[in-house]
């Protein structure tokens, strides 16, 4: 099933050896998400995994250092971390936390660019402008990229299919989604993964606020829904 619900899912550790963050995870083929909290007072040691991934913080402080970069982040930030490039954090206060990485191992050192965002301070657009009325800030890695989106009630996204995995997971409101057929309604208690190439479509019960992720296909354009000649 398509659909999941944090209640009706078993909380783990998120980075054993690591960190004390625990919360719940959804594992698809190709990228994972989830909801997690770090408790306040706790660490993030130094490592780097050979997997990117993106953090959206929802509540608390943090002082994260990736790439030697070193940022207090907070709610309304987001953080990317590329493959193979060593972070740590230090935990001001209790952080909850929306992320997601690419189950696909990544060869080589990490590579360079901007590691912290703030999401009111990135541009925010339509994210598929020929199907769907959701829009937002982007931030794009080498491998996955996260949108934060607002759908507004009453509006739709268009039946359609593409060869990116994605998982959105809900954080205010309410949509209907048919999945292959499947008809799930769905909000805050949890969200969707939707398989590569599945058809699928969204009718917006309430105004909707989600975290979207997509891994990206080269030669696949997510905002042009089409491949790129």
């Amino acid at each position: 099933m398509p659909a999941f619900k944090w209640s009706e899912l078993k909380q783990e550790r998120i980075d054993p050896g690591y960190s004390s963050a625990k919360g719940v995870l959804i594992r698809g083929v190709k990228i994972a998400g989830g909801r997690f909290t770090y408790p306040a007072g706790t660490e993030v040691k130094p490592h780097a995994t050979a997997h990117e991934q993106i953090q959206s913080f929802l509540r608390g402080k943090a002082k994260f250092c990736v790439g030697g970069e070193e940022r207090v982040v907070g709610p309304g930030e987001a953080v990317l971390i590329r493959a193979n490039t060593s972070y740590s954090a230090q935990i001001l206060e209790e952080l909850e936390v929306v992320g997601f990485h690419d189950l696909r191992p990544v060869k080589g050192g990490g590579q360079p660019g901007r590691a912290f965002f703030k999401w009111e301070e990135l541009t925010s657009d339509f994210i598929t402008p020929k199907y769907s009325s959701g829009r937002g800030p982007v931030v794009t890695g080498e491998s996955i990229e996260v949108a934060f989106m607002f759908y507004p009630g009453g509006t739709e996204a268009k039946e359609h299919s593409h060869p990116n995995e994605q998982i959105q997971i809900g954080l205010k409101g309410k949509v209907k989604y048919s999945i292959g057929g499947e008809k799930i309604v769905s909000g805050e208690e949890g969200g969707v993964l939707m398989p590569v190439d599945i058809r699928h479509s969204v009718t917006v019960l309430e105004d909707y606020t989600v975290i979207n992720c997509k891994d990206i296909v080269q030669g696949f354009s997510v905002y042009d829904a089409a491949w790129k000649k």
